[in-house]
């Protein structure tokens, strides 16, 4: 291969260019991942990418940001799973993690609005607040219920009792019942479990469950009042 440095890689790198070459790549697809900077198996992502016939200008933009193994996976599995590389090259700037990539690709894959995928396509959300914001466009939730489980006062056990009360079918003024910072995850649980079975709020002795820590005794006839 002349139109390579071969000192330039060590064996696994030469071995996905010859791989390039033997599946009927050009030398120009192949240089675009014959590059040292990239280990083999990055190289290995991006032949497969270019096998698999994607647009040259396309993967040659992709190779030129800074993308880890990882981030990189995420761009290619969107592109196999329909999303446009027009919706993912905002988000290739380095500002998300690979996690935070692939909530924001997921929700482009199932059919998301750009509209309703920047609500939560942000580099401040972790990628579970991120995936629990997704859940909850792709499932038609209220805004004002997304709002009130992603509200950042919660930790990630809360914001998922929250959201486990919507699912279920909760109006606001049953999940205003637990939504609250001083409920921990678990008197969260009780408390959901009361109101999905049919028990009103007159129902639940709430000196029990502030009486109640970390305990996991999920046990809903201890906190009903007799």
């Amino acid at each position: 291969m002349k139109f390579i440095d071969a000192n330039l890689f060590d064996d696994e790198q030469l071995k996905e260019i010859k791989k390039g070459r033997k599946h009927g790549l050009s030398k120009k697809e192949v240089l675009l991942y014959a590059d040292s900077k990239f280990s083999s198996f990055q190289m290995k992502l991006i032949r497969k990418l270019l096998e698999n016939g994607a647009c040259y200008n396309t993967v040659k933009e992709i190779v030129s940001y800074d993308l880890d193994f990882y981030q990189l996976l995420e761009v290619i599995n969107g592109l196999f799973k329909g999303v446009s590389f027009q919706k993912m090259r905002p988000y290739l700037n380095g500002d998300f993690d690979y996690n935070q990539l692939r909530e924001i690709f997921k929700g482009f894959e199932n059919g998301l609005s750009l509209e309703d995928v920047q609500k939560y396509a942000k580099r401040e959300f972790f990628f579970f607040e991120m995936r629990l914001m997704r859940l909850g466009y792709e499932n038609g939730f209220d805004e004002d219920k997304i709002k009130l489980y992603s509200d950042r006062r919660f930790s990630q056990e809360q914001m998922y009792q929250i959201y486990k009360g919507v699912k279920h079918g909760l109006d606001s003024k049953q999940l205003n019942v637990y939504a609250k910072e001083k409920y921990n995850r678990d008197q969260m649980y009780l408390i959901r479990m009361c109101l999905e079975n049919g028990y009103g709020a007159n129902s639940i002795d709430f000196e029990k469950i502030d009486k109640i820590g970390d305990s996991g005794e999920f046990i809903k006839s201890f906190v009903l009042k007799k």
